[in-house]
């Protein structure tokens, strides 16, 4: 009974676990890019005559967080139709004709006063394989890319995707110049209803590395350093030991060929003869003052014994 209700605490720690680790790596993919993803409800009026459609639309707005003031990035804005009820198409679409989408994204820059360039292209998605008719379903829209670029200075820069155009370019054998498009729809954000907020996306601009300015400091640096600092030149060093050689002893003959003052330097300097006293003298001394000291002793202890009676 024990040992299941350990397994079982053990198997619920490993749940708990791989919980949290799920989460961090769904946390850690989100930071690799700025997206805000929104249903937002357009009023789109079709250029070829008819009532406008008011209509909700899904839409992704992601941006890198790679922006540097000064350097170009690039976001990518992608607009379609929520399949809840069909956005229908205002007129028939050929078979091999293509979709455009044309959309307007602001850029704001901080501090105020810092401008952020962006360029909205019209991208084109793939030839259609098949007709649509007339109020049928519209197809995919295709994903739009643009290039922002921050002014140098700029700390930040916020992506709003606003209003977008719908168009068509008619496939080649129909009369129209396929380079010509034909406009479809011209949508704008509702000013009534609950999903009116555009989607935005704020990125955080860092300013340029100064690596280049660093990387020229050092190449001028070796050279000053190699001639003001020379490399020592290698030593040897040699130990020998030296004895002391005792002085010759000085004899009677020799005394008038030798100096007068006995040098120091003890027995090596054969002066042990003029050194002082005798050591024998001091032993000699030493020895009789413990005598008598102790003969002393003697007498006073035999003087201060009681007379036994």
């Amino acid at each position: 009974m024990l040992k299941s209700k350990a397994r079982g605490r053990v198997a619920g720690r490993a749940a708990a676990a791989g919980v949290v680790s799920a989460g961090l790596l769904l946390g850690l993919s989100a930071l690799g890019a700025h997206a805000d993803t929104k249903t937002v409800t357009y009023s789109c009026t079709p250029n070829v005559g008819g009532a406008a459609v008011t209509h909700d639309f899904m839409v992704t707005l992601t941006a890198s967080t790679s922006a540097v003031s000064g350097t170009q990035y690039t976001a990518t804005l992608s607009v379609q139709p929520v399949t809840t009820s069909a956005f229908p198409a205002p007129v028939e679409i050929a078979s091999g004709a293509t979709i455009e989408l044309q959309p307007t994204v602001s850029a704001s820059a901080l501090p105020t006063g810092m401008t952020a360039g962006v360029s909205t292209p019209s991208p084109t998605g793939t030839p259609l394989t098949a007709v649509v008719a007339s109020g049928g379903a519209m197809p995919a829209l295709p994903t739009a890319t643009m290039t922002v670029t921050p002014q140098s200075g700029a700390t930040s820069v916020v992506l709003t995707a606003k209003d977008f155009k719908i168009s068509m370019v008619a496939p080649a054998g129909t009369g129209t110049t396929t380079t010509t498009p034909t406009a479809l729809y011209n949508c704008v954000v509702a000013t009534t209803g609950a999903n009116t907020a555009p989607a935005v996306a704020t990125i955080a601009v860092a300013s340029p590395s100064a690596s280049p300015s660093a990387s020229a400091s050092p190449s001028a640096s070796p050279s000053p350093s190699a001639s003001a600092s020379p490399r020592p030149s290698s030593t040897r060093t040699v130990y020998e030991t030296v004895f002391a050689s005792p002085s010759p002893v000085k004899t009677k003959k020799s005394k008038s060929a030798q100096i007068e003052n006995t040098p120091g330097g003890g027995a090596a300097t054969g002066g042990g003869g003029d050194a002082g006293p005798d050591a024998r003298l001091f032993v000699l001394t030493g020895t009789a003052l413990m005598l008598a000291a102790g003969a002393g002793g003697l007498v006073l202890r035999a003087r201060r014994r009681p007379v036994r009676q």
